[in-house]
């Protein structure tokens, strides 16, 4: 009879701590979450996402009749419902796993507060989609692009020198931006170090000769500048902005009628970049270095397209 009352008394006391504990609404768990990254030292654009996709999941989980008033009550089957509501909406695979990975995070920061006994993402997987390389231009096509601009003009120099900057250094939009003039080095072959990385880790790229000679032209062009030390600016002088860019490169993709075959836009610069480096036989773990890839997932979909060595071995054998 003890042990019945043991047990008894357990019950009762988890029931009356889980009623003492006050309720916790998504909305305000949101707030103290992204409250959380900032603190925590996580970049702009890594908040900025939790904070995009965990409205969206909100949006969506009320549209489907889940109250979130109080976590506590949100349920493992209340995800996949949220699933396949998306699927139904023809949402895509890739923004459905975004999302799930930023409510995942988002929960087991709730779990740690004990706002929830348990995260109602464990147990639901990613979904499944299919791995392909998106478009990338071939070299007669990359030739036509830095062919285009009118180097004889400050603004076409620039638009060449960004260009090269982006098939040879293989870099991401925003790291091309938030290039200072100091991040650049012109000593012995040349270097560009690009500071904001995506994956916060710094790294060195060396200069080609041809991006060397382009860039050492722009920027006896540029000058010195009081203004600003972004490496490249507007005929304003101010620092060049991310869509300034894509429509810069747009607008050469139809001079040049490379737009007509490929789209152009600087991931396409960085694709054919890593395309390149794996035809002519780089190390995956050099080019990994060199593009600033957290994991080789994607390098490895590169060298499974484009690696020479199922040419070289399919003849082996019937020799």
């Amino acid at each position: 009879m003890s042990r019945r009352k043991s047990v008894s008394t357990n019950i009762l006391e988890k029931l009356v701590q889980q009623q003492e504990q006050p309720s916790k609404d998504f909305q305000k768990a949101t707030e103290e979450f992204l409250k959380h990254c900032k603190i925590k030292g996580l970049s702009p654009d890594t908040v900025k996402f939790y904070d995009k996709e965990l409205k969206g999941l909100s949006r969506a989980l009320v549209e489907i009749e889940i109250s979130l008033k109080d976590l506590r009550i949100l349920k493992t089957n209340d995800i996949e419902s949220w699933i396949e509501y998306m699927l139904e909406k023809k949402r895509a695979i890739s923004s459905i796993n975004a999302r799930m990975r930023a409510g995942r995070t988002f929960m087991n920061y709730c779990l740690k507060k004990d706002y929830i006994e348990r995260n109602p993402f464990d147990g639901v997987s990613q979904l499944k989609k299919r791995h392909t390389v998106g478009a990338t231009f071939t070299k007669k096509q990359l030739n036509k692009l830095l062919d285009a601009p009118d180097i004889t003009q400050f603004v076409g120099l620039r638009d060449l020198a960004i260009m090269l900057t982006f098939a040879h250094v293989g870099l991401r939009l925003k790291e091309l931006c938030s290039l200072k003039v100091q991040d650049i080095s012109f000593e012995g072959n040349g270097e560009v170090i690009i500071q904001q990385a995506k994956n916060r880790y710094a790294r060195r790229v060396p200069m080609t000769k041809r991006l060397r000679t382009v860039l050492k032209a722009y920027v006896a062009e540029r000058g010195l500048l009081e203004e600003t030390d972004a490496l490249f600016v507007s005929v304003e002088n101010a620092p060049i902005n991310a869509r300034t860019v894509q429509e810069r490169l747009k607008h050469y993709g139809v001079v040049s009628k490379v737009e007509n075959e490929v789209p152009v836009s600087p991931h396409a610069f960085r694709r054919t970049f890593c395309r390149l480096k794996v035809e002519a036989g780089v190390n995956l773990f050099v080019l990994q270095r060199l593009t600033g890839h957290s994991d080789l997932e994607m390098l490895q979909r590169y060298v499974q397209i484009y690696g020479k060595d199922l040419e070289q071995a399919i003849e082996k054998g019937f020799e």
